[in-house]
């Protein structure tokens, strides 16, 4: 599934969820930058704030401050905006890594009954139609934000394990056992191994001891030593290619390994397993 058919599966979240919170809601990539939201990118008040251009550089100073300091924690970020708006910012994990974040703001404070910066504005007419606008904004206490964020991190978490579901569905104890085979010379580290298969470093560790009796490195490893059993019976290649067919290009280091699990150095398992 591509990027834009992963975000037209949000979207109907989205609006499920401004339709429950009142709220609006954006999703940002792991840049800060904005990939779909709901029901509008910018209320009528921030709108309107932002036809000024000193005041559309300061929502956008709030905005990249309020995700650096989210990215800087990986925890939920809530502040009030230099426009006095209150705003949420959470971030989006996967494997432990940051992948976006979600947004929910552009809401007014319960003890912010109107914002200083509308006193900026010199036009009587500009100054009421602000004030017009700030007052149609919805209304939230921070318990109700707060509960908000939980529950479309939730809702987040359930659209990956979906995901998740429908990938590891295809047999991975196959899936599993080929990518070793086929990239025996390639980093097979359990950070890779999670990354490629979309699941967390325990889930790795069961899916190796469920399907394969061992951990992901002694299974590599064996994976590694039959490749090599079968490279010196089969053909002429030199011990250290062999050794480096086999991810191991340490040549001392693979000979003790070899020996370790065989029970006899690479070249006296050719000598004894070739025929004359």
């Amino acid at each position: 599934m591509n990027t834009h058919d992963k975000l037209d599966t949000l979207l109907p979240l989205l609006k499920d969820f401004y339709s429950l919170a009142g709220m609006k809601i954006c999703i940002l990539n792991s840049d800060g930058h904005e990939l779909c939201y709901y029901p509008e990118r910018l209320s009528n008040f921030c709108r309107l704030l932002r036809e000024n251009g000193q005041m559309d550089e300061a929502c956008k100073d709030c905005d990249k401050r309020g995700v650096a300091t989210c990215k800087k924690t990986r925890r939920q970020h809530t502040y009030t905006c230099h426009a006095g708006l209150t705003e949420c910012v959470s971030p989006i994990l996967s494997n432990g890594e940051i992948v976006g974040f979600l947004l929910i703001g552009q809401v007014k404070s319960e003890e912010n009954p109107s914002p200083s910066v509308i006193k900026a504005f010199s036009d009587p007419a500009q100054r009421e139609q602000l004030i017009a606008e700030y007052r149609a904004l919805p209304s939230i206490s921070l318990e109700k934000l707060n509960a908000a964020i939980h529950i479309m991190d939730v809702c987040t978490g359930y659209e990956h394990l979906r995901d998740l579901m429908q990938y590891t569905d295809q047999r991975i104890d196959r899936r599993l056992g080929e990518y070793v085979r086929d990239n025996l010379t390639g980093d097979l580290s359990v950070k890779t191994l999670c990354k490629h298969f979309r699941v967390s470093r325990n889930e790795i560790y069961a899916l190796f001891k469920s399907y394969f009796g061992t951990t992901p490195a002694n299974h590599i490893k064996n994976q590694r030593m039959q490749h090599a059993c079968t490279l010196l019976t089969t053909g002429t290649l030199p011990v250290h290619t062999v050794a480096e067919l086999c991810g191991i290009p340490d040549y001392n280091y693979f000979t003790k390994l070899f020996k370790k699990a065989i029970g006899t150095t690479p070249t006296a398992y050719r000598s004894n397993h070739t025929e004359v």
